[in-house]
């Protein structure tokens, strides 16, 4: 058990609304950490739609999902958040007093004062493949994520015979990067047109072109072992025939899927697996405990990134109200208020203009 951190609130889900939330608690002068399922940040954005234009974020005629990620971490910077990746959050229980106390999958403890869940359609985990047995070889020939003991790839894959699948972009680019040291990559996917960009898909038939990269468009359907090990796996073919393929190492990038997890045993209520809230302040039954973006409802309710980013201002503002309660929350604007310039580490006699900020986009 690594030792507890103390914070003013903890945010449950790195996504869209989550980052918004941090910049939000941060202009209010409040402290925050961020559990994140997945091991990077942006959400859905990230695992669902990076490489797709996104039309209605006010200001911005479009923007690509992944983009929107990376602006949102870069106006949080000034805050400086600590983001706990690849955890989920195992029990939230409130401390007598008030607060709560919060652990992760991976044994880390927290106290806050506040949570705030904008964990989007539930907290993202990884795809298997359905393949009965196959899970015994996790770990040693199957690997979902990491490659074994945190090897690099060319130690992992060098000499080796590896199968990637997955339909993913990341299935994709684990591998062209895998051809690099496997001594005989090929890679699987089940869709007749590829869901990637341009460049990746181009990246990808360079390195067939080239001849180090084989591509089967099939199903895996099952798998040969011997002595409790792999040595091929069977995919039927678009063809409908079954091909038997070597495989020393299986690389699944199968992409992750959105589950409500353990949400609901803490006692929040909900309606058809949504967190129910007040749409005043955006506050579920249990005191202190928020929940914002696609995971709440209310009357009114859609789900929509601009919407998560109204209820995550209000939501600072209530938690700012109920921290100090003896201190008037007036509303600051960041273009005059030398305070919130202070937070933000904007120098006084730096001013951007309009056209700057269109020349960044």
């Amino acid at each position: 058990m690594t030792k507890p951190i103390e914070t003013d609130v903890v945010i449950i889900g790195a996504g869209p609304c989550g980052l918004f939330q941090v910049f939000q608690l941060g202009l209010q002068g409040i402290s925050c950490c961020v559990i994140e399922a997945l091991p990077h940040a942006g959400g859905q954005c990230a695992e669902l739609y990076e490489d797709k234009p996104i039309y209605d974020i006010p200001g911005i005629p479009h923007i690509l999902a992944g983009a929107l990620t990376d602006r949102l971490l870069q106006q949080i910077r000034p805050f400086n958040p600590t983001i706990y990746y690849g955890q989920t959050v195992e029990t939230a229980q409130i401390k007598e007093g008030g607060g709560y106390k919060i652990v992760t999958s991976q044994g880390q403890t927290l106290t806050a004062k506040r949570i705030i869940l904008a964990a989007g359609a539930g907290a993202f985990t990884t795809v298997q493949m359905r393949v009965e047995g196959i899970e015994f070889f996790e770990q040693t020939q199957l690997f979902y994520r990491d490659f074994p003991d945190n090897q690099s790839a060319k130690e992992a894959l060098s000499g080796k015979q590896v199968i990637v699948s997955g339909d993913t972009t990341a299935a994709i680019s684990t591998a062209i990067s895998a051809s690099e040291f496997a001594d005989k990559t090929t890679y699987i996917h089940r869709k007749r047109r590829l869901n990637a960009n341009d460049a990746t898909v181009a990246a990808l038939t360079n390195t067939v072109d080239a001849g180090k990269l084989c591509v089967v468009n099939g199903k895996v359907t099952g798998y040969t072992a011997n002595d409790k090990m792999i040595t091929h796996l069977s995919v039927i073919d678009h063809n409908k025939e079954t091909v038997n393929l070597p495989a020393d190492m299986i690389l699944a990038r199968l992409g992750n899927s959105p589950k409500i997890n353990n949400f609901l045993d803490w006692g929040l209520q909900s309606i058809r697996n949504h967190i129910e809230v007040n749409p005043a302040n955006f506050q579920s039954n249990l005191p202190g405990f928020y929940a914002i973006g696609d995971i709440n409802t209310y009357p009114g309710k859609r789900k929509l990134i601009l919407c998560g980013f109204h209820e995550a201002t209000l939501v600072a503002f209530d938690i700012a109200a109920q921290l100090n309660p003896n201190k008037p929350i007036h509303t600051q604007y960041t273009t005059t208020s030398t305070e919130l310039h202070k937070r933000l580490g904007v120098t006084e006699n730096r001013q951007v203009s309009g056209l700057d900020i269109i020349k960044e986009l």
